[in-house]
């Protein structure tokens, strides 16, 4: 894993805030931003002036900015979990009350595996602008928290110009799926054996840009009377649905929802786990449902894994409105409470039959079945995509 470390200096717009919340009422300092991943640490002083505050993130010419998950916030350090790892482009960094009324605002920039400042606001506080130069030898980045290119006082975070490299991005690419631009489900050659037991976990990462009648993620089903197997999905009311049935019959099915609507418009990972017992729902590391079931899933063979769809049918069927990213079905169960969110691609291992990373087209890293084989109607576009 590739370390991410840069010094930057951030504007922040005068605000009144109560006593109480802060010792000082300096400007916002901020000396280094550190990415490990998609794990973003952004150190310096009162980055958070108010506890109603959120981080946004996205692509500078996205239509809106996602709130990254906040790990930790202390008086020095703000750390979030990305949706993504950032390909090549611009992506802006903004804290505050609201994404159009941010305290502190910065644009990074990643290209050619390095990550730099496109851009800084002038602080009339402390009268300096950081400047940045792309034309300097090797991408070297020399920005710190001093007008001088040195850092500040004896700041412990601060670190001064180095060549920063990202390495290569996680989730470069995902499956497309629009039901109103004529998208169905991509099919996974060879999987018609790719049977689920009483230990499993079906896992993927979503970014879902509506909610509609069954958004189905990973699916497996035939179309005919006794050809349920497994499913994953996300309903019209937003919920994370897991359902298999025993025997292949809608009448012998189990299913499972969740107690919280899968968000819209962020990336989040979504996963379903049984250990022979409970069926167990996460969204973003959280469990959202637990459910006692009795039985297995049918192996029936009648149909090959669909990704985003129905493909026991003809049209756009049960067609998901968002992308998918990471899809991994595994024979054993990975998460058993709430956990960490994965932050880099999944390695195969001997647990490993489904692994889609969608970054080399409808590859399949997994042990049994083959690739996808992507039609007209298909499309894989870049992570950061909207």
């Amino acid at each position: 894993m590739h370390r991410i470390y840069i010094v930057i200096l951030l504007s922040l717009s005068g605000l009144l805030v109560p006593a109480c919340s802060w010792a000082s009422h300096g400007a916002s300092l901020v000396t280094q931003v550190r990415m490990d991943g998609s794990r973003l640490s952004v150190y310096g002083q009162q980055l958070f002036r108010d506890v109603d505050h959120r981080v946004y993130f996205g692509a500078k010419d996205a239509e809106n900015l996602l709130e990254p998950r906040v790990l930790k916030v202390d008086a020095r350090r703000i750390e979030v979990l990305l949706p993504f790892q950032p390909i090549s482009g611009d992506y802006w960094l903004k804290i505050g009350p609201s994404v159009d009324a941010p305290a502190l605002t910065a644009l990074l920039r990643v290209e050619n595996d390095t990550i730099s400042i496109a851009s800084e606001d002038y602080d009339p506080q402390f009268d300096r602008l950081v400047q940045h130069s792309s034309a300097q030898k090797n991408h070297e980045v020399v920005l710190a928290s001093g007008a001088d290119g040195s850092c500040l006082g004896d700041e412990p975070d601060c670190v001064e110009a180095r060549t920063v490299a990202v390495g290569p991005a996680f989730c470069g690419a995902a499956a497309d799926f629009d039901p109103f631009e004529g998208s169905q489900a991509m099919t996974v050659k060879g999987t018609e054996e790719l049977h689920l037991d009483e230990f499993y976990t079906i896992e993927a990462r979503v970014f879902i840009r509506e909610y509609v009648r069954s958004g189905i993620i990973i699916d497996k089903y035939s179309g005919s009377g006794r050809g349920r197997e497994y499913r994953l999905s996300v309903n019209k009311e937003g919920l994370l649905r897991s359902w298999f049935s025993i025997d292949g019959t809608l009448n012998n099915s189990r299913t499972v929802l969740s107690t919280a609507p899968v968000p819209k418009n962020k990336w989040v990972h979504v996963a379903s786990t049984f250990d022979g017992r409970y069926v167990r729902l996460f969204i973003d590391g959280v469990q959202v449902s637990e459910k006692r079931i009795a039985g297995r899933p049918a192996q029936l063979g009648y149909q090959n894994i669909a990704i985003g769809g129905n493909n026991c049918c003809r049209g756009y069927y049960e067609v998901l409105n968002g992308l998918i990213d990471e899809v991994r079905i595994s024979t054993v169960a990975r998460y058993r409470e709430s956990f960490e969110v994965p932050r880099s691609e999944f390695e195969p291992d001997a647990n490993t039959q489904l692994l889609m990373h969608f970054t080399d087209g409808g590859e399949n890293a997994g042990i049994i079945g083959g690739a996808i084989e992507l039609t007209e109607l298909d499309r894989i576009t870049a992570c950061g995509e909207r």
